[in-house]
């Protein structure tokens, strides 16, 4: 490995230095929300979830799976959870008794405006801390990363 390039990637020199970055940014966003969510009683990994069903109101486990990209044993788990907690409702599809439907309850209605605006605020301290132009430069270059790797 060339020395500068070795030299440049900071403390965590299992990554690259823009990898490195990234898992840190991405660890800071993590316990900010875990924090937050935390005040209105759902975790990080279950507003993924919510937020799925909030765009569709209801959803296979599979099709939840396939947006959430979870294990299916870790995925049912958390709406057991999210079933004990009142947020959604599980039941047999009337035409595939194979297939189970999930649905948001009224109470996990109630809670999207408040877990949106967890998000957006964590948004609001990054764009505090860039320009529009870095903001905008920064998204259309990971934008970019994501769709080439």
């Amino acid at each position: 490995m060339p020395n500068e390039f070795k030299k440049n990637l900071g403390t965590d020199m299992s990554k690259t230095l823009m990898g490195y970055y990234i898992d840190t940014l991405y660890k800071i966003e993590k316990t900010y929300f875990d924090v937050e969510f935390e005040k209105i009683d759902i975790t990080y990994s279950q507003f993924k979830v919510l937020n799925w069903l909030w765009r569709h109101s209801e959803l296979t486990q599979k099709e939840i799976h396939n947006y959430v990209n979870i294990k299916p044993s870790s995925l049912t788990k958390m709406l057991d959870i999210l079933i004990k907690k009142g947020l959604i409702e599980r039941r047999i599809d009337a035409d595939d008794a194979r297939i189970k439907k999930v649905r948001i309850t009224e109470k996990a209605g109630a809670l999207e405006h408040q877990a949106w605006q967890i998000v957006e605020n964590f948004d609001n301290k990054i764009r505090a801390i860039l320009t529009d132009e870095e903001y905008q430069v920064t998204i259309n270059s990971l934008k970019k990363l994501t769709e080439a790797l």
